[in-house]
């Protein structure tokens, strides 16, 4: 058996660097734990890597990436959104019987939280302990 043919890390580097540039931002996630600035950290160490190994008399050495290829592959294929399309939701699982709107208001709710004052925290919590129906 033959081993899959690895990239080289420069290869890595454009992958990982089109990755960053074509991720969405997460209103919700704060930005220490994004996948932006994890990306952002393995291209700064990569550069920083390959910058210190290279020295006059070696010129084509190169530093082994810290992100593997596989995980630069997973990456590759979320941000495609291959599965979504290879497997689509049916309408039954997309708008239960038990409440049809439910994704569509926590949806709803992930777009408005980032944006909501101190007052509309406040009313938005008040509001979910006093339930009038």
């Amino acid at each position: 058996m033959s081993r899959p043919q690895t990239l080289n890390p420069r290869s890595l580097q454009s992958r990982l660097s089109h990755i960053l540039q074509h991720w969405p931002t997460d209103p919700v996630r704060p930005a220490s734990v994004s996948v932006q600035t994890y990306l952002q950290n393995q291209l700064a160490q990569n550069k920083s890597t390959n910058s210190s190994s290279q020295s006059p008399s070696t010129p084509t050495s190169q530093a082994i990436p810290k992100i593997s290829e596989s995980s630069v592959n997973a990456l590759s294929v979320l941000l495609e959104n291959r599965f979504a399309n290879k497997y689509p939701l049916s309408q039954k699982i997309r708008y239960p019987a038990s409440d049809p709107e439910h994704y569509d208001n926590l949806i709803r709710e992930f777009e408005e939280a980032p944006n909501r004052d101190w007052f509309g925290r406040l009313r938005k919590r008040l509001g979910g302990l006093l339930r009038l129906q």
